[in-house]
Parts: C-alpha cells; structure tokens; sequence
C-alpha cells in the first residue's frame, strides 16, 4: 500500500516536468513562433518620395519614341497623401494622393498612373494609353513667381546678333508678351513653348514648336535659321521672322520691341 502511494505520488510531480520538456526544442533547432502573426503590406514606393514639385519634362511611347508635349503635366505633392495637379495652362485640380496596390499605382486626384522608377531629382511615369512621362523635381514652379514681383519693363530697342549655339540643347515656355496696340488679332498664331533645341552646328538649328492660334494649338518640328540680324522659325505653312534682344540661363527675349515681344523661360 505504502509503495503504491508513493508512486503515485511520484507520478502526479513528474507530469508538469515531462510536459515542460517536450515544449523545450532540441538544441542547435530554432524555436518556432506557434502564435499568429499578423502580416504587415510593404509597398515598392511610398508618397514620402513624391513630396514636392514635380514638372513633366519629357514625354515617350514606351518603346523610348519621342512624343509631343502640348499640356505640360504639374504635380504638387503638398503633404502625405495630398496633391495639385494641373495640365499646360488649365485650372488646378486638388485632391487625394494614394499608393495603389500593387504598390506602384499612383492615383493622383483624378488622375492614375503607374510610378516606373523615382529618385530624389526624377519620377518616372505611364500612363493608361502607353505614354511614358518624364518629371523633375522643382524647387518652385516658375509660374508661380508671376505677379509676385512688380514687373519693370527693360528698354528693348537694339537687337543683338544671333548665336544659334546659344540656344543649343534647351527647351522653353512663354511667360509673357509684350504687344503694342493693335498688334495681335484673331488671326494671330503665337508661340507658346519651343522645345529641345538642336544647333546644327551652322547658322540653323531643329526643334519642337507649340503654337496657337483662336482656341487652336498645335504641336509640330520647326528649323531656325540666322537671317540678316535676325532668326527665322518655320514649321508648316507658318513661319516667324524674330529679332533677338537678350539671351541669358534663365531668360530669353525675342520678337520686334515695335510690335510684340516674347518673353521666355527654361523649362
């Protein structure tokens, strides 16, 4: 009797220890995490690398094709998950920034994109129909600096000799005119933006031309030409005889100072 409840009680001590043993994992093996685990979605880009300006430089078909730019694509990523967006000249759009799944869509207010790559200086984006826009990053839009500045007007009466190389390798929009009265009618076909200026290494040159007129815009290549004193631009049945009165890095002023001058900006 003595035996049999001494082994009883040997046994009802030794249960919680052989319990405990075969919850300890042999040594040299990883022990295993048997509670759930809640899995955290990483996505490949993140708004935080957008925040900033961001202003369409470039834009290719997806097999690298050069492709017109007639509207100019903003984006003002103005905090975490909020942004303006704007095309060429129209009205500002705000709204809703989101990073899509799979991780690399792009919704931007009412506009969808796929995010390619991104760096510090250049987003890279598709979108619905296979165009491959080229943005970078902006410190200020320069739109933005109009009419902040009171505007003196330069005396712009003697016209400098053109130098296409100048002119080699830039791209650049209108920001303003300056016209007489009576100068500019319905007919009138303005310049807007000449883009990707390629000196020829003589006294010509090719580039992208935006040009309207009415309600009107077209995007087509040109030639410039040095003529007397002057540049020629044509593209089409159009064609702009220009006198040149300051070429600098951040401006460039052409046109005739007794009828209508052209201010420009790089892009």
């Amino acid at each position: 009797m003595k035996q049999n409840l001494a082994l009883l009680l040997f046994l009802l001590f030794s249960a919680p220890c052989l319990v405990f043993a075969q919850r300890v994992g042999r040594k040299g093996v990883t022990p295993t995490n048997t509670g759930n685990s809640k899995k955290t979605q990483t996505f490949q880009f993140s708004l935080e690398q957008l925040q900033g300006r961001w202003q369409e430089t470039k834009r290719t078909t997806e097999d690298k094709s050069d492709l017109p730019i007639g509207d100019t694509i903003y984006l003002h990523f103005t905090n975490t998950n909020k942004v303006e967006t704007r095309d060429g000249t129209k009205t500002i759009m705000r709204g809703e920034a989101v990073i899509d799944e799979p991780g690399n869509i792009l919704i931007a207010a009412a506009d969808i994109y796929t995010i390619k790559t991104v760096t510090e200086s250049e987003l890279i984006l598709l979108d619905d129909d296979g165009t491959v826009h080229t943005l970078v990053k902006k410190e200020i839009f320069w739109r933005e600096t109009l009419g902040k500045n009171a505007v003196t007007d330069p005396v712009l009466d003697t016209p400098i000799s053109p130098n296409l190389a100048d002119l080699d390798g830039t791209t650049w929009t209108i920001y303003r005119r300056r016209s007489k009265p009576g100068a500019i009618s319905n007919e009138s076909v303005l310049i807007r933006y000449i883009k990707a200026i390629k000196h020829n290494g003589n006294n010509t040159a090719t580039a992208e031309l935006t040009f309207y007129s009415k309600d009107k815009t077209e995007v087509a290549p040109c030639t410039i030409a040095v003529v007397n004193n002057q540049i020629e631009i044509k593209s089409g049945d159009n064609s702009w005889l220009l006198f040149i009165y300051k070429i600098e890095k951040e401006e460039w002023i052409f046109g005739d100072h007794k009828t209508l001058l052209y201010f420009a900006k790089p892009l």
